[in-house]
């Protein structure tokens, strides 16, 4: 039901397009937009950045949480905005799986049946998915089923553990799995 009209795709609304955010941000900050920008008013999106990294990135560590931020160091050498991939290794069902997607304008959680295959859980204890996926250019994918996995990122004593929900595909990907 989301529609971003500025990347012309479902996924997100484009209220909540970060990529459009920080591209306006970087129009602001470069003057192009001098004439839409009250100078009194407080630097919004970048405050808002900064609250986000402090409200979303949450690692549970036993019991404690610890805030990951990303400071304007991390930003140094990114050309804004910026479309460079994510891509991580986690522990899934206790093997250590590599070049997983973070895509967080994915509203699913997608497991590649070659990745699944290696984990050698048996196909019956896939749960039948009717809903089709959608993919980027408009292709329809029927999911063999779902799967409830353990998932495990960071490493001790900063890590945590939680049990998400894949629905496994059977298509080529240069990843194994895609994180929303």
């Amino acid at each position: 039901e989301k529609y971003c009209r500025y990347h012309r795709d479902h996924g997100h609304d484009t209220e909540e397009c970060r990529q459009l955010k920080n591209q306006i941000e970087d129009l602001i900050r470069k003057g192009h937009l001098r004439k839409y920008v009250d100078r009194d008013a407080p630097q919004g999106r970048r405050e808002q950045r900064r609250e986000e990294a402090h409200r979303h990135k949450r690692l549970r560590t036993g019991g404690d949480e610890e805030v990951i931020t990303f400071s304007e160091a991390d930003y140094e050498g990114v050309r804004l905005p910026h479309d460079d991939p994510v891509v991580v290794t986690l522990l899934v069902e206790l093997f250590t799986m590599k070049r997983i997607l973070i895509d967080s304008g994915s509203s699913a959680d997608i497991l590649y049946k070659h990745a699944f295959d290696q984990l050698r859980i048996p196909v019956d204890q896939l749960k039948l998915v009717k809903t089709p996926l959608v993919g980027f250019a408009g292709e329809t994918i029927h999911p063999l089923g779902s799967i409830n996995l353990s998932v495990v990122a960071g490493t001790t004593p900063r890590q945590t553990q939680v049990e998400m929900t894949f629905l496994v595909v059977d298509t080529p990907s240069p990843y194994n799995a895609i994180v929303g």
